[in-house]
């Protein structure tokens, strides 16, 4: 899962995250990108609160997914 802040200037999505997620894809590797609108490298930190909860959902499902194998289909391979 690739999380990236539209307004990160230290990853920016096309020169970094979308070339990833494109290699990966091409890989057939499980693979995601979320991005969020307006925000920046710090996120996690000090991003409006909206998206830091969904980052964390995103973030717990992924893992319920591919760690614990739970049946969760937002994130099946297209």
């Amino acid at each position: 899962m690739l999380i990236e802040g539209e307004a990160d200037l230290r990853t920016p999505p096309g020169a970094g995250g979308e070339q990833m997620f494109r290699a990966l894809k091409y890989l057939k590797r499980p693979v995601v990108m979320v991005r969020f609108p307006g925000e920046t490298h710090e996120l996690s930190r000090s991003g409006k609160p909206v998206h830091r909860v969904e980052r964390l959902r995103h973030i717990a499902s992924w893992m319920d997914k591919y760690v614990l194998g739970q049946e969760i289909h937002a994130y099946d391979l297209q």
